[in-house]
């Protein structure tokens, strides 16, 4: 029987600055770490990206649509039903006001992460993670390093 492996809660803590430096209107992310690299069942990672985005219009999508986007690298072939293995987010604002360029961290808590595998001792998982602005530009993509599920 395959279980469900996340839960649908997502917290993200941000610290943004405002810059006088001009960076491309195509956001940019830079993969800083995932914590814990050993996680139990059911527990939770907290992984840390940095951004920059040149007009600042990261986050806070129209019609709530999503906006970060975590890809969950293991087969696929072993996923539960109803389970596409992306995670999706929606991002609040980061920035109001004219265009502006912007940096900051980005914290994303991903809880109840599961094995595939019930019978396995440790079972390792890895994220790809991109997000897109409300002008729809898509950044690049990162990876995290492997996390390690144990029971």
């Amino acid at each position: 029987m395959k279980r469900l492996f996340f839960l649908t809660s997502l917290s993200i803590l941000v610290a943004c600055r405002r810059d006088p430096i001009v960076f491309s209107i195509i956001p940019q992310i830079e993969y800083v770490s995932v914590s814990p690299t050993v996680v139990q069942e059911f527990g939770a990672i907290v992984i840390t990206i940095r951004y920059r985005d040149g007009d600042g219009d990261i986050g806070g999508q129209p019609d709530n649509k999503p906006d970060l986007f975590l890809i969950d690298l293991r087969d696929n072939s072993q996923f539960p039903e109803g389970y596409d293995g992306i995670l999706r987010y929606n991002m609040p604002r980061f920035y109001e006001g004219p265009a502006q360029s912007i940096q900051g961290t980005i914290e994303i808590t991903v809880p109840g992460i599961a094995r595939l595998d019930p019978n396995a001792l440790s079972e390792p998982v890895q994220f790809e993670i991109y997000l897109i602005d409300r002008a729809g530009h898509e950044s690049n993509r990162v990876r995290t390093d492997t996390v390690r599920i144990v029971p």
